[in-house]
């Protein structure tokens, strides 16, 4: 049989090549504005005027860079970040490289690299084509230098694909890790526990297997460690790494630690469904009260949805069904998310990787992305009022019917997962013999 050499190396290397480009001419166009990254200019609103805004300068900006000199002051005790502590981290490390903002930044550069071939190395493992989705998408090209937000990813896929192989504690340290730094991938938490507690709530309920059930030649061998002790494998590292990485702080500064979450409780909507309606409704109807509310009540009917399916799927398909209820889920959650910026449509892109797709959704997200990215960045200038409003219920309306539709069709394959889950031998009980 012929081998055909440059068709592997093109399966394996393309996805790493393609990505690197992008993120390569993305954080080479967004460093042309370091110049104007100076204690006493106005960065924000000049670089949101020339399509150059980025989250990690802009913050570098007002956390450290004072006239004349920088300033180091330790994230959450001595200064209250608008971000999970992890990424308050995160921004703080790179302040005391010599160099200023662009080492600052072009170590920002290179985590995002790392977080980005490492959630496609990872995607390759349970569905090559899979790692596609974040490969190829034209949001690394338009939106990875705006955020940490690839790195927050590669702990979401992280945690699905180790789950998928069955190494429960990586997937929940990895779930613990997302979730300290952008908060998203606690998702997989209840979705982990649901399988994982299936399991040990099935094997409960089935009768008492006979104490002696090895055989001469082994195939009643008792197989693997018990249902219960696979749920603590996942939740002790999720647990303590957790306890680790906040409980210090909320001792030491509880306050400013948990800026995070009145930080963002507080903010008014931008670009979000919940705008749109108050447009129809009125603004006085449409709170913010109310849309906090609201977006808890859609989420948390998402993740009981979802923890629901998997809790009843069958043992063998149970990788699977974590997948899908995590990344419908997780798309619910930006379809109701008060707050819309461009580069969050990575994060649906994450989903619909680890959910495997078909294509067309990733396509209709890639137009997504440049339409959002255009109507940000290029339209709507802060020195340029303009009457574009129109051009963003135009993508928000867009967003929201990609949305549902990739939603639904997490729905449907989590309901052909789990239409009625087979009771199967529990974990640790004797395996059938061979006939």
């Amino acid at each position: 049989m012929s081998r055909d050499p440059l068709g592997v190396s093109t399966s394996r290397w393309g996805p790493y090549v393609v990505a690197g480009a992008l993120l390569l001419v993305d954080y080479l166009l967004m460093a042309r504005g370091l110049s104007h990254v100076r204690a006493g200019f106005d960065y924000q609103v000049w670089s949101l005027n020339h399509g150059l805004y980025s989250d990690i300068l802009n913050l570098s900006l007002n956390h450290y860079i004072r006239v004349g000199h920088v300033i180091h002051p330790l994230p959450y005790v001595h200064d209250r970040i608008e971000y999970p502590v992890l990424l308050g981290f995160v921004l703080w490390l790179p302040s005391w490289l010599p160099g200023g903002p662009a080492s600052w930044f072009a170590a920002a550069g290179v985590l995002t690299a790392a977080a980005t071939f490492g959630s496609i190395a990872l995607l390759r493992r349970q569905h090559p084509p899979s790692a596609w989705w974040i490969a190829a998408t034209p949001a690394l090209l338009l939106d990875a230098a705006i955020n940490w937000d690839l790195v927050g990813i590669v702990f979401l896929v992280a945690a699905v694909v180790w789950f998928g192989e069955r190494r429960f504690a990586l997937s929940g340290a990895s779930a613990a890790l997302g979730t300290w730094f952008k908060l998203f991938p606690v998702i997989v938490a209840p979705m982990a526990v649901a399988a994982l507690g299936a399991r040990w709530w099935r094997s409960s309920a089935a009768p008492a297997l006979p104490a002696d059930t090895g055989t001469p030649d082994g195939s009643g061998a008792v197989v693997g460690p018990s249902p219960g002790r696979l749920v603590a494998r996942w939740l002790i590292p999720f647990a303590a790494l957790s306890a680790v990485i906040m409980v210090p702080f909320l001792v030491v500064a509880r306050s400013n630690t948990l800026w995070f979450f009145r930080f963002n409780s507080e903010r008014p909507e931008k670009d979000s469904l919940w705008g749109m309606l108050g447009k129809v409704v009125g603004t006085t109807v449409v709170g913010n009260h109310t849309i906090n509310d609201g977006s808890l009540l859609v989420v948390g009917a998402a993740v009981a949805y979802g923890a629901w399916m998997v809790w009843r799927t069958a043992d063998a398909d149970q990788a699977r069904a974590v997948a899908l209820a995590t990344a419908m889920t997780i798309i619910a959650w930006m379809a109701v998310n008060k707050i819309w910026n461009p580069q969050y449509v990575l994060w649906v892109f994450a989903a619909g990787a680890i959910a495997a797709m078909p294509a067309r959704y990733g396509v209709s997200l890639g137009v997504l992305s440049a339409y959002d990215y255009w109507f940000e960045f290029v339209l709507r200038l802060p020195d340029q009022p303009n009457s574009y409003s129109w051009v963003g219920f135009g993508s928000t309306i867009a967003r929201t019917v990609i949305f549902v539709l990739m939603a639904a069709w997490c729905v449907r394959q989590l309901r052909r997962t789990a239409p009625n889950p087979v009771a199967t031998p529990a974990v640790g009980s004797a395996a059938p013999a061979g006939s």
